[in-house]
């Protein structure tokens, strides 16, 4: 049965056009009225970006669906889990790194009105195991410990590329997401006893390609980093003492980007449909029909928010798409997405893969070519989904459901600051010259502008 996916493109004009507002109308339209009832705990999952990446989620898009939630009596909570230790200054993967890195994008607990969880604790240690009723690759993973606490749950995504799971969307915001620390793992296979990392062998020709950079050096830090002490430098040559190794992943950057342990070809084939057997997992142990997913389809990078950069967008900004199904509405956006041809100078654009209808995110984001449809088809295999949807076009809401508070048609701003604005001095003075210094021609002339281009490094 095909599910319904509301929609609103990005263009505005008005207050109630504005992206924030839009998506509180659409969560309206997908029944966010009747997801809880007064006093429920309503968690609302998102991802706040990892430091360095600046096309996260804005937090106010964020704050209008807290606010919207308090309207209709329920009791919001942002959540999120911490992540792997996936670098060697990973800003995410304890919770007291976790609050710092989301404050500097502006996601604290004053300015969304409402508390942030992170549910795994302070080192993502603390979850449950859920079962997954009909995984692809998985029979359980492990989630967030305190999501169990809640009654319903908003999943807010901001869509773009993946380079493991080819695009990120609503299904890789729960799975991986909702993952506790051996949760992601698990999901990325990277404890797998034949596809993961302590079945990985030393790539002694990067190990001694990187050895002969300045200390420390990526093998230094490789060595240093491991809790399990299962990497050495003895004569020479770049050992991996798999035995050692505890499964924390803490390697798997440096595996995975700098070579120093060669992966299993057979592990990136899971990436995308384990995100999917995941996320079933998780969505059923809070409850199916406890869920709505809005998917921003905006600053659509070639990567995730997990990495501490991004890249030009692949292609120019869509809208926001929202559906009690989260299949649904991941495809919704990567149709979407392929629609348009890319941006000029893009990443799909320098690949090759400009047109509309040419996979981009299986060419362009994933690192393994893998197909950006595998995520979706394991889902509805799943049973979290379908991939069959209508797309309905909606409309913006009242101007007035989204003035900024406390003010109202019957409660403007000039009424209740009345007497403070009375008192105010307006008067300026003679401020202003009798004729103007320059000319109108003068004034909207082009200006020289730019003289040469040269390189920082041949600056004098």
């Amino acid at each position: 049965m095909a599910s319904k996916v509301y929609f609103m493109n990005d263009r505005a004009n008005s207050l109630q056009e504005s992206t924030p507002f839009k998506a509180v109308k659409l969560l309206r339209d997908a029944g966010l009225k009747t997801l809880f009832k007064e006093g429920d705990t309503v968690g609302i999952k998102i991802h706040m970006g990892e430091y360095g990446n600046s096309l996260n989620l804005r937090p106010q898009w964020v704050g209008a669906i807290v606010e919207e939630v308090k309207r209709l009596g329920g009791n919001p909570v942002i959540v999120d889990c911490n992540t792997i230790t996936f670098g060697d200054f990973t800003s995410r993967a304890i919770k007291s790194d976790h609050l710092r890195a989301i404050a500097r994008h502006g996601f604290t607990e004053e300015a969304l009105g409402c508390p942030i969880w992170i549910c795994d604790g302070d080192y993502g240690f603390d979850d449950v195991q859920v079962e997954i009723p009909r995984g692809v690759y998985m029979k359980h993973s492990f989630m967030g410990k305190k999501l169990l606490e809640l009654d319903a749950c908003i999943v807010v995504t901001h869509f773009k590329g993946h380079p493991m799971g080819v695009y990120g969307g609503a299904l890789k915001n729960v799975g991986i997401g909702m993952g506790s620390k051996r949760g992601k793992i698990s999901t990325h296979f990277m404890n797998h006893p034949v596809y993961g990392i302590q079945a990985m062998e030393a790539n002694q020709a990067a190990a001694q390609q990187l050895a002969q950079a300045p200390h420390p050096n990526m093998v230094d830090r490789a060595i240093e980093g491991c809790p399990f002490d299962a990497f050495e430098w003895k004569d020479g040559v770049f050992h991996f003492h798999s035995e050692k190794c505890g499964k924390c992943a803490g390697c798997f950057s440096a595996a995975l980007f700098a070579g120093l342990l060669t992966l299993k070809p057979e592990i990136t084939a899971t990436w995308a449909p384990t995100i999917a057997d995941a996320a079933s997992g998780y969505i059923h142990a809070i409850g199916k029909e406890k869920f709505l997913f809005v998917n921003y389809a905006m600053d659509i990078s070639p990567w995730c928010d997990c990495v501490n950069f991004h890249d030009r967008p692949l292609v120019p900004n869509i809208g926001i798409f929202a559906s009690k199904d989260p299949v649904a509405v991941d495809l919704a956006c990567i149709e979407a997405s392929e629609a348009k041809a890319a941006l000029p100078e893009s990443k799909a654009d320098e690949f090759g893969f400009g047109d509309p209808g040419t996979e981009r995110f299986t060419n362009v984001s994933s690192i393994a070519k893998i197909s950006q449809w595998a995520q979706c088809n394991a889902g509805e295999y799943n049973g979290i989904g379908s991939t069959e949807y209508i797309l309905v076009e909606s409309e913006p809401g009242e101007e007035t459901d989204f003035w900024f508070p406390p003010y109202t048609p019957d409660n403007i701003f000039g009424k209740v600051n009345k007497e403070a604005l009375r008192s105010g001095n307006y008067e300026p003075g003679e401020y202003f010259y009798d004729l103007p210094r320059l000319s109108f021609a003068e004034l909207h002339i082009k200006p020289k502008g730019k003289v040469d281009e040269i390189s920082i490094l041949d600056e004098e």
